[in-house]
């Protein structure tokens, strides 16, 4: 996927509108329109400010919606979950018979 779609992705994710987020991030709202739309690259700096917004790092920014594979024994796995459900994280959980 690329970085605008991500970008767009997260800010849906959110709940937010592109002006919610121009306003958070300290940017502009046509600035962040431009970066979904992928008019305009990113800098570091840029993704770092956004991130921010959203209280996560640049990689969990990059990889938001993602999907991940893990294989935990329950007392982990209760305990990743308690910790996912605050990071709007989507969680699907497969239980195998060892």
């Amino acid at each position: 996927m690329d970085i605008g779609k991500q970008l767009r992705l997260t800010r849906e994710g959110h709940g937010l509108l592109q002006k919610d987020l121009a306003t958070h991030a300290g940017l502009d709202k046509s600035y962040i329109s431009k970066l979904e739309r992928g008019l305009a690259d990113p800098t570091f700096s840029t993704l770092s400010k956004i991130a921010s917004a959203y209280h996560l790092s640049v990689s969990h920014l990059l990889n938001y919606g993602a999907e991940e594979n893990y294989s935990l024994d329950i007392d982990a796995a209760m305990d990743a979950l308690k910790t996912l459900k605050y990071n709007m994280v989507r969680v699907e959980i497969n239980i195998k018979p060892l």
